[in-house]
């Protein structure tokens, strides 16, 4: 027998789901809240950029509750994440590692502040909804099955067949060989 591994980086989009009726605040009311406070705050400070929300924690007169809500909500939302690959891949692949899962909202926005829709698409981004995931999956194949060049190509039709119906955006970014 032989193992092959594949490497995947994915951006997943989470649809509603019964855990967000849990939550105090939704995603999208939050995410449209934070886009308008920094953008505002972008503007007063005559910034051209919008800076990643780690920089907001060092802003004295930031409203420093609206990011304690992105990382509530995030952390649900990774948690669902995971919880959802797992199951749904446990029985595709022979091992389902998770190499990395982040929320986007924490990262660099690519978005100019002046722009047409930047207000929108800041919102968008800063939207605990959307994660990104690296993982490690592998399939078994009996010597000689030619599969294994394959790997790649199998690895990623069962990503989109196994997970599309549960998030509302399945994209593979990259996939390939693991670093050795």
């Amino acid at each position: 027998m032989q193992v092959d591994h594949t490497r995947l980086l994915l951006r997943l989009k989470l649809s509603d789901h019964p855990v967000w009726q849990h939550l105090p605040l939704s995603a999208e009311k939050v995410g449209r809240e934070l886009a308008e406070v920094i953008d505002r705050y972008c503007r007063d400070h005559e910034l051209g950029y919008y800076p990643a929300l780690e920089f907001f924690r060092q802003v004295t007169d930031f409203d420093q509750a609206l990011i304690d809500d992105v990382e509530q909500i995030a952390w649900a939302a990774s948690k669902l994440a995971r919880e959802q690959i797992q199951s749904r891949l446990r029985p595709v692949f022979s091992t389902v590692k998770f190499q990395s899962i982040r929320t986007e909202a924490f990262g660099l926005p690519p978005i100019r502040r002046g722009r047409s829709n930047s207000l929108e698409r800041l919102a968008e981004h800063y939207t605990p909804n959307r994660i990104k995931v690296e993982l490690l999956v592998s399939s078994l194949r009996k010597e000689g099955d030619d599969r294994g060049e394959a790997m790649e190509g199998y690895a990623r039709k069962m990503i989109y067949r196994w997970l599309s119906d549960i998030f509302e955006e399945v994209e593979v970014t990259a996939s390939g060989a693991p670093a050795a």
